[in-house]
């Protein structure tokens, strides 16, 4: 199914209730990722006050869909790690939100400034891996 170069990155439907929520598309509302390491699932599932990593008890590389089942998930993007640029600090100087957003483009290595939404993170992942 996936193999362990990818991390999974879903985006949700559904989010906890912020002000933020009326300038952001009603369908991209959060993103979460999940990396398969060969034995069980890891979440990286940031929230508003923190970071919530956890390892899922699912011992099928198969079992996304049940782990995806009750999050409203609209779409899922592979990301390969052939992209990551460790050479360079991935954002020198910090003046947005530390928002789901930037928690994930943080694990992923994603330096793009610009990306700022849910929606945004799906386009700009989508075209990342249509190259």
């Amino acid at each position: 199914m996936y193999s362990k170069s990818y991390y999974i990155v879903a985006f949700c439907k559904r989010a906890a209730p912020a002000w933020w929520s009326r300038f952001i598309d009603k369908n991209f509302r959060h993103t979460l990722a999940l990396k398969w390491n060969g034995k069980y699932w890891i979440m990286v599932h940031p929230r508003a006050a923190y970071t919530q990593i956890k390892t899922l008890p699912y011992s099928k590389e198969s079992d996304l869909p049940k782990i995806l089942a009750n999050m409203e998930v609209i779409s899922l993007c592979k990301v390969k790690f052939n992209h990551i640029d460790t050479y360079r600090w991935r954002v020198p100087v910090m003046i947005v939100p530390w928002s789901c957003v930037e928690q994930i483009k943080a694990v992923l290595g994603i330096r793009a400034w610009w990306v700022l939404t849910p929606r945004q993170l799906y386009k700009y992942l989508r075209r990342l891996n249509n190259d």
